[in-house]
């Protein structure tokens, strides 16, 4: 065009400074800001706009700014660009204050703008204020659009908000973005997260259209609600229906397979992984590494661990926790140790796992030690986890006086979970003068766990204590609870089935249960909920892998 004599305008030179930021081309992004110096239209309001947008594109942002101060004239593209330049980088200090700054100029703010600087509050753990910036947008008259729902979804879900959780689902039916694939699966992740299952797995069966995120979402919000069979069988239906799981599949249904000790299809997985080469996803072989450890399986672990080319955090915090779980504390040292040595900062889950392997292994020493240091050389501040193993640790040790004077002097309050640990070691170690005041102090909180009483109760049954026997018992009737009654697993073909202590179900009636193939579940986040499957033979071989106990 140039070479044939046309001139560009203010509309040639926006296109081509946009293809140069798109294609991050800063050298031919410069010959063309000379021509437009050349040719008196750098004062040009979409000229600066897209001179601006180039500089952020290719990470200019002190260019940019200097081209946005000098504008004589700004829309709501100039502001726009700019606060996503710097929340691009993630500035977001300074795109608030730009916001802020651009209120107070009474400019033109559209649902870019919104949506910027709302999803910057849900990346930086503001979640209220960003369901303010989107509850303030409709006030006034904006439009939410897609993107805005997704956004406050998402922040409905970190604070777990069913309320503002369906008034945005209220909003989406009432735009028709119910519809958007991005809404849908936000919509499911957020009522998961919300723990109302029915309602999630009520708008997954409505849908027409399913993708891999879709089932993905269903997957794992059963799973990380211990749901286990229920994500079992929605895995099982995901290939029935054609459908092939990604590598955040895999890692969402690994855990389920320790938590309810069916390390056969943790196997068949752990070959379905192999066989279709996601070795370059690490979040997989963490969830590997993981799954074994809290299977018992440490050697196991610890192959895939020597195997792996690259490690993070995760990897190291996973085998650390599965060697404490085995007693093998001095492992799970060297493990730290290493990890320290190449300069991986341990984060507040690696010192739970660092402080319990020493609990198990009875290195109180090692214990108080990595406590004490936890902020000045590893700068984790402690939480009530962390204050819970070392009660745990002197627990074990039979420093029981020490433990009741930790709890004690401890900054933050108690909960009642570590009184418990401690008249558990109390009845351990036949110290009933500490249990009974550590009995007294955890029915003053009153909790509203039966384990609790029960394990008060059987510390004075085995003192022969009966009159607070009786009253912990009365305690318990008149705050209305009862023991949960014990649970067995069998596992028959590739299914596991519960069985509970008192369970008189006819075993005929279970025969035709199983011959007909149904499997019967209720969520124990909602008890009311049941669901009912009929599933089909061909869903029984899922991986094509064979059998792997071999």
């Amino acid at each position: 065009m140039v070479k044939k004599g046309v001139k560009p305008d203010s509309f040639t030179y926006p296109s081509v400074l946009k293809a140069c930021g798109d294609e991050e081309d800063l050298v031919m992004g410069r010959e063309v800001l000379e021509s437009v110096h050349m040719s008196g239209l750098g004062w040009n309001l979409f000229v600066q706009n897209a001179v601006m947008g180039l500089y952020v594109k290719c990470g200019m942002l002190d260019e940019a700014w200097r081209v946005f101060q000098s504008m004589p004239e700004k829309d709501v593209v100039s502001w726009n660009t700019i606060i996503s330049g710097y929340a691009s980088k993630g500035m977001w200090n300074v795109a608030f204050k730009l916001f802020e700054w651009m209120q107070m100029c009474n400019a033109e703010i559209n649902s870019v703008t919104w949506n910027t600087i709302a999803g910057g509050h849900v990346q930086t753990g503001n979640y209220r204020e960003a369901l303010k910036l989107i509850s303030n947008m409709t006030a006034t008259g904006g439009l939410v659009d897609s993107v805005g729902m997704v956004i406050g979804l998402a922040a409905s879900a970190r604070i777990g908000s069913i309320k503002s959780g369906k008034e945005v689902h209220g909003l989406a039916v009432r735009r028709g973005s119910d519809g958007v694939e991005s809404v849908k699966n936000a919509l499911i992740t957020m009522y998961c997260q919300c723990e109302h299952l029915s309602q999630a797995f009520v708008l997954f069966c409505l849908l027409r259209a399913q993708n891999v995120v879709t089932w993905n979402c269903m997957i794992s919000g059963f799973a990380n609600l211990d749901c286990s069979e229920e994500a079992s069988f929605v895995f099982r239906k995901m290939f029935s229906s054609g459908f092939h799981p990604n590598y955040v599949t895999i890692a969402s249904i690994l855990p389920l397979c320790a938590r309810v000790a069916n390390l056969r299809h943790g196997k068949e997985l752990h070959c379905y992984i192999i066989k279709l080469n996601f070795g370059e996803y690490l979040l997989i072989w963490n969830a590997l590494v993981d799954m074994y450890s809290k299977s018992g399986r440490i050697l196991e672990a610890q192959r895939i661990f020597d195997s792996m080319a690259q490690r993070d955090i995760v990897t190291y915090t996973s085998l650390i926790a599965g060697y404490g779980v085995q007693g093998k504390g001095q492992n799970a040292l060297k493990l730290f140790d290493e990890m320290i040595t190449l300069r991986m900062k341990p984060d507040h889950v690696t010192m739970v796992a660092i402080l319990s392997a020493c609990s198990h292994s009875g290195l109180v020493t090692y214990g108080q030690m990595i406590f004490e240091n936890m902020v000045s050389s590893y700068g984790v501040k402690p939480r009530l986890e962390h204050y819970a193993c070392m009660v745990d640790l002197y627990g074990r040790a039979g420093l029981l006086k020490k433990a009741e004077e930790f709890l004690l002097r401890m900054p933050l309050q108690p909960t009642p979970a570590m009184w418990a640990t401690l008249i558990g070691a109390c009845q351990i170690h036949r110290n009933m003068e500490i249990g009974e005041r550590a009995a007294e102090k955890l029915l003053e909180m009153r909790p509203q766990k039966p384990g609790y009483y029960v394990l008060i109760a059987n510390m004075y049954a085995a003192a022969r204590n009966w009159s607070k026997l009786a009253d912990v018992r009365t305690c318990m009737r008149n705050l209305g609870l009862r023991k949960d009654p014990g649970c067995t697993l069998v596992g028959v073909g590739n299914e596991y089935h519960r069985f509970l202590v008192g369970d008189t179900t006819n075993a005929r009636t279970l025969e035709k249960l199983l011959s007909a193939g149904r499997l019967l579940f209720s969520s124990p986040h909602r008890a009311s909920t049941k669901f009912r499957w009929q599933e089909s033979t061909e869903e029984k071989n899922l991986f094509g892998c064979g059998n792997l106990e071999g």
